[in-house]
């Protein structure tokens, strides 16, 4: 599954006023680390249905990355009820990303059982 392109427009209704969590890339579009983590992000997107996988390009709005302090690329922020409740910046392994969904209390599927 391809990661939600988020813009402006679209922001607050897929992710600030979202029923479910999401979890937003901000990524850069010639970054290489950005690249592989989107990977793993569209991987984990198919293992987790009740989460809403999305990616922000922080070249073409600056502005919102600046609103939730986003400083580096890639930095993935998990939401919850519209709140930012986990955050990790880099290029980090997917055990990272699955502890960032088990804090809102999401786990993947395993296809490898």
């Amino acid at each position: 599954m391809r990661l939600i392109e988020l813009d402006k427009e679209n922001f607050d209704a897929l992710v600030t006023d979202a029923r479910c969590p999401v979890l937003v890339e901000f990524f850069s579009p010639g970054c290489g680390p950005c690249h592989a983590l989107a990977v793993v992000l569209e991987e984990m997107a198919d293992a987790c249905p009740h989460v809403r996988f999305a990616a922000m390009d922080t070249v073409r709005f600056p502005d919102v990355a600046w609103a939730f302090d986003v400083m580096a690329a890639p930095t993935t922020l998990l939401f919850e009820d519209g709140r930012r409740i986990d955050s990790v910046t880099g290029c980090v392994p997917r055990e990272r990303i699955e502890e960032m969904l088990a804090k809102a209390g999401m786990t993947l599927e395993r296809k490898d059982a």
